[in-house]
This record gives C-alpha cells, sequence and structure tokens, in this order.
C-alpha cells in the first residue's frame, strides 16, 4: 500500500524559506520601482534597456527548441515565422505549438 505525505504540517526550514523567497521577490520589484527615475530615458542606453526583456526570454527559448531536435526547431521556425507574417503572438505561439504537437504525434508512433 503507498503511503502519502503529510501536507498538513509546515517544518519551520519551509516557512523561512518560502518567506525568504518572498522577500528578495518583492525586494527586487520595489528596487526596480525605486530605480526607474534613475534609469537613461533615451539615447543607446535606453534602446538597449527595452530590449532586454526579448533576449531574456530568446536565451531562454532558443536552447529549449534546439534540445527539442528537429521538431522543436521546425516549431520556433513556425513560431518566428508566423509572427513576422501576422503580427499576432497568440497565433504565433499556437502554430508553433500545434506543430510541435502533431509532429511529436505522429513521429512518436
Amino acid at each position: 500500500m503507498m503511503s502519502f505525505p503529510d501536507l498538513t504540517t509546515f517544518s519551520t526550514a519551509s516557512v523561512l524559506t518560502i518567506l525568504g523567497m518572498a522577500i528578495v521577490t518583492y525586494g527586487m520589484r520595489l528596487g526596480g520601482l525605486l530605480m526607474a527615475d534613475r534609469l537613461p530615458q533615451q539615447g543607446r542606453w535606453a534602446h538597449v534597456l527595452e530590449r532586454l526583456p526579448g533576449a531574456v526570454l530568446i536565451s531562454v527559448w532558443v536552447p529549449s527548441a534546439l534540445s527539442a531536435g528537429a521538431i522543436g526547431i521546425a516549431g520556433a521556425a513556425a513560431t518566428v515565422i508566423t509572427m513576422a507574417l501576422a503580427r499576432n503572438l497568440f497565433a504565433a505561439m499556437a502554430v508553433g505549438m500545434v506543430l510541435v504537437g502533431v509532429g511529436r504525434y505522429f513521429i512518436s508512433n
């Protein structure tokens, strides 16, 4: 017989870990709000900071697509092409996900 863990009690270490993560997360958000006025609003650095979220997203997305093999690369390419043509994020994500899902279904069978 399989026994399930007791999820009704909390250890002190778990509670302190969760509180620590909350403090760090909201501290970073507060720091961003407090520093926003000091960031450049025009010029080269403003342009770099404007593009930074996309660069971070790409740095997570590309290795994931490459590790998925040919299907992942095809899905990523379909997503980029759809986004370039349709300029619709939802449509681009849907095309990429459907292509990967259908590809995995037919390749695994």
